[in-house]
């Protein structure tokens, strides 16, 4: 397709059509078409700045990523919490945005957070846990970060803000019993994942790494 030889629209201004579009209108709202109009424009117009929507959605997902904070380290201050941080930064930058949660299963690419792990890396660098854990660390816990807030938004839709839905006390006795006993809401258990995961890398070499096991995993 043409481009036209002058742009009507800035690359920024596409972007933000497209979050505000699926934001409030959902996914299946979304079209290259739709955001023309919103922006009133010529679909021919967003062309100058994105080959296809593709390349657009690839946009629109470091931009929800990048409203994460990346929170500043203090040197001294415990590495486990930094990365406990930085991990609820994320998950809220994700929840901010539930319809465009599968745009960054499907088109965020990993190498708009380099910049994000070296700093990680770094960190943990200095806080004396060997380097032979830091890609075990930093993928895992962007994988579990976005796996468990993807999971909370499932229940979302529905205003439904219990940990397992449509439990019967008799046909799930066990479950009722273990929810029922159950103290922390699902951002609490976030963190306790989180930790957790930390708590049981770290636990493979003891000696090089600060003890983060006897902590509290909800609170310092």
């Amino acid at each position: 397709m043409a481009r036209p030889a002058r742009p009507l629209i800035s690359r920024g201004s596409t972007i933000a059509a497209s979050i505000e579009i699926i934001d409030t209108e959902g996914m299946d709202a979304f079209s290259l078409p739709r955001v023309a109009k919103h922006l009133n424009v010529s679909t021919s117009s967003l062309y100058h700045h994105f080959a296809d929507r593709r390349e657009l959605m690839t946009e629109v997902a470091k931009e929800i990523m990048l409203e994460a904070v990346v929170p500043d380290h203090v040197p001294g201050k415990d590495w486990v919490e930094w990365f406990v941080d930085l991990s609820l930064n994320y998950r809220d930058a994700i929840l901010r945005h539930p319809n465009a949660a599968l745009v960054l299963v499907q088109f965020l690419p990993r190498d708009i957070l380099t910049s994000t792990y070296e700093k990680c890396a770094r960190i943990l660098d200095d806080s004396g846990v060997p380097a032979s854990l830091h890609v075990v660390i930093l993928d895992g816990l962007e994988k579990l970060s976005l796996a468990t807030t993807l999971t909370d938004l499932m229940r979302h839709p529905f205003e439904n803000r219990e940990i397992f839905p449509n439990v019967d006390a008799r046909r799930h006795p066990t479950l009722t019993r273990a929810l029922a006993t159950n103290r922390w809401s699902s951002r609490e258990l976030f963190v306790v994942t989180i930790r957790s995961f930390l708590a049981g890398v770290v636990s493979r070499e003891p000696a090089s790494v600060s003890d983060v096991s006897g902590r509290n995993v909800v609170g310092s």
